[in-house]
């Protein structure tokens, strides 16, 4: 589905700015549409002038106004906007409006500009380091086989159902958050479900979005290229489940910072899910009773405050026994009845790029692509993986360029650990030196020469299938469903996916 520019009519800008802290006075002008992106203005609109990360929104703004921009927002407290705002004023003629804190209040504004969409749409917001996408995708699946309407929001992309437009980012800016959650009610749909970033929280990407439900995966290092340590990234996680009007709380109390977050929340409405099936009961409302690998992929029993529920999946390993708790878990926050559950979780499918199994003929290996990009998420991928061969288990993986430099040793001994072979490979290398973020990886090995380098990519995967034999499975991380590699500062198509089909069907 593709998302249309707004069609709204005008809204007086003093109501979008209601309430809020403005210095200048408030033009009695209508707007026709919001953003804060300067290449998107058109005639009327209202533009919003953000702080990025690399630059300073301000400064596209008398390109904004050229455009057709009405008025210019920015925030009172940003001492670089408020120097240039008398100069910029002098160049082109607008209306000028300070408001204070602006960056934590625009997706309230944006909110209201579209009619506050997210009051008529139960939202499902799930963050942690790693599930994000698979519990989207599982909660996606299971509302809709129950025949709800169910639009999602993510690393997959954004859509309804299972049919998705590609995104540039997990949780979207604001006024692109917005513009989804209004296409989406006018659509008529029931639940949106989505990933929430710390970037985007830390951000307030999702400030004016009305939550009803959060939902905690785990909390394991990542990001601490963007976030200055772990303590700073839980407090930014814990926004999702402190700052919001929230009818649940879905916490994962196998893992520390659910359990702090679990005992933050003394009252109100509160799932807490384990895998681990604990003894005790009062303090757990979703519990694995029993699990069972098949050929098919899980089974299983799982107890709930509403009675049993059992879920024959074809998902894979036993991360995502956690990830079909959290779909179980989230479905008992909505208020569902037991068999609509029962109904909704049977048969739940792989997610692409999330321990996708891709087989050819009995001679040959198998290969599973995974997204696997923190220590933990690949000594899960790779825990998972051992059950599902009777040869050697190979581990293709490399690390982003630009990003956590100090993921990289801990992701090596992850794969050196649980591997048989292991190739190290480029990933997204971004405008860093290959071989520095190799020799990174290598440092947390305890014998290198043990590992295989082959920058390309493509090669390192081909060279993976060419020598597993049958029975060895080929695990291939880090990119999952992505379709580009990213190298300076360019673009290139590129699958995991398609070069193990290709490598399949010339062999074949």
């Amino acid at each position: 589905m593709m998302m249309s520019r707004s069609q709204n009519a005008g809204k007086p800008l003093a109501r979008l700015l209601k309430g809020y802290h403005t210095i200048e006075p408030v033009p009695d002008i209508d707007i026709v549409d919001i953003t804060s992106n300067s290449r998107t203005v058109r005639r009327g609109s209202l533009f919003i002038a953000l702080r990025g990360i690399n630059s300073q929104g301000i400064d596209f703004a008398i390109d904004a106004v050229k455009s057709g921009a009405v008025a210019v927002i920015y925030d009172s407290e940003d001492e670089y906007c408020v120097r240039r705002i008398p100069l910029l004023g002098k160049q082109v003629q607008t209306s000028w409006i300070g408001i204070k804190g602006l960056d934590r209040i625009n997706g309230e504004i944006v909110s209201r500009f579209y009619g506050e969409p997210g009051r008529y749409l139960k939202i499902i917001g799930i963050t942690g380091t790693d599930g994000k996408t698979s519990v989207t995708h599982l909660i996606t699946q299971a509302l809709t086989r129950i025949g709800k309407s169910v639009a999602s929001i993510g690393t997959l992309g954004y859509g309804i159902g299972n049919k998705f437009d590609t995104a540039t980012h997990t949780t979207p800016d604001a006024v692109t958050l917005q513009s989804y959650l209004h296409e989406f009610h006018q659509l008529k749909c029931d639940y949106v479900i989505m990933e929430v970033s710390s970037h985007s929280l830390q951000q307030y990407r999702v400030s004016g979005c009305q939550f009803d439900i959060a939902v905690l995966t785990n909390l394991g290092r990542d990001h601490l290229d963007y976030h200055q340590d772990m303590e700073q990234y839980a407090a930014t996680k814990g926004r999702l489940f402190r700052d919001f009007d929230l009818s649940a709380r879905v916490l994962n109390i196998d893992d520390a910072f659910g359990r702090q977050l679990a005992n933050e929340f003394k009252s109100g409405g509160k799932i807490r899910y384990s895998a681990l099936s604990p003894k005790d009961k009062q303090g757990v409302e979703v519990y694995l009773l029993n699990s069972e690998i098949t050929e098919q992929g899980l089974d299983l029993d799982v107890a709930t405050p509403i009675g049993e529920i059992h879920a024959s999946t074809a998902l894979m390993g036993q991360f995502n026994i956690d990830n079909t708790l959290a779909c179980i878990s989230s479905l008992v926050a909505l208020g569902l009845e037991q068999a609509e559950i029962q109904l909704a979780v049977t048969g739940l499918q792989a997610i692409p790029g999330r321990m996708e199994k891709i087989t050819g003929d009995s001679s040959r290996a198998t290969a599973v692509i995974d997204f696997a990009h923190t220590e933990q998420a690949l000594r899960a991928c790779l825990t998972a993986s051992r059950e599902y061969t009777s040869g050697q288990l190979w581990c293709v993986f490399g690390c982003g360029g630009d990003r956590d430099q100090g993921k990289r040793q801990g992701m090596g001994r992850a794969a050196e650990e649980l591997a048989d072979r292991i190739i190290i490979t480029d990933d997204n290398p971004r405008t860093e030196d290959p071989e520095r973020i190799v020799s990174d990886i290598r440092e947390g090995l305890a014998n290198p020469k043990n590992s295989c380098v082959v920058h390309n990519r493509q090669a390192a995967i081909e060279y993976a299938l060419t020598e597993a034999k049958s029975g060895d499975l080929v695990v291939i991380a880090g990119k999952g469903h992505e379709q580009e590699q990213i190298i300076g500062h360019e673009r290139y198509p590129f699958s995991d996916r398609h070069v193990v089909q290709r490598f399949i069907q010339a062999k074949t």
